[in-house]
């Protein structure tokens, strides 16, 4: 049996345009911080070529985001409920969930994987194709931005104490405890 200590909304708790917007300033501002180190590091000169890979490639990033979400759940494939949300009517937003609460341990790991991976491998390409680094690190930045939200919740997490299970709801989390009867 669970019992909830506390419930978290942050469309409620913040808003849902300032969320939007600070992600946003955070993508911007990790592309041009970024982008300036890498640039100040590589003195090679930048090109353009695959501009339509590479904007295909950005459309990618969120479904990529919400993938690397599922892949600490591939063993309970049939518990993943997915919702397609659409936020002001036309943008299309993934609801990923389980049906059942997981450990808090586990949960931290999923909040982090998609900044580890996509980071990883984003920075890792800016390396080895600097001639495209800044497609690789605008992708970085993509990431960073979508990842804010993942990072409120790790740090709300982390500061609970308490609880040892986390059930994600519609609308935000739930943070249980176990008791036995």
């Amino acid at each position: 049996m669970y019992s909830c200590t506390k419930k978290l909304n942050l469309k409620h708790a913040y808003g849902r345009q300032r969320l939007i917007f600070t992600s946003f300033l955070i993508t911007v501002v990790t592309f041009l911080i970024s982008f300036e180190v890498f640039s100040s590091f590589v003195n090679d000169r930048f090109s353009d070529h695959y501009f339509l890979l590479f904007l295909l490639s950005c459309f990618a990033v969120y479904p990529l985001h919400k993938l690397c979400h599922v892949l600490m759940f591939l063993d309970d494939l049939s518990s993943i409920i997915i919702q397609k949300v659409m936020a002001m009517g036309f943008l299309p937003i993934l609801n990923i969930r389980l049906n059942h609460p997981i450990s808090k341990g586990r949960f931290l790991v999923t909040l982090a994987l998609p900044f580890l991976i996509i980071s990883g491998l984003t920075l890792s390409a800016a390396m080895m194709y600097p001639v495209y680094a800044h497609y690789f690190l605008f992708m970085f930045s993509m990431n960073i931005g979508i990842s804010f939200i993942d990072f409120i919740y790790f740090r709300y997490l982390i500061n609970s104490r308490g609880c040892s299970f986390v059930e994600e709801r519609k609308h935000g989390l739930e943070l249980l405890t176990k008791f036995d009867m």
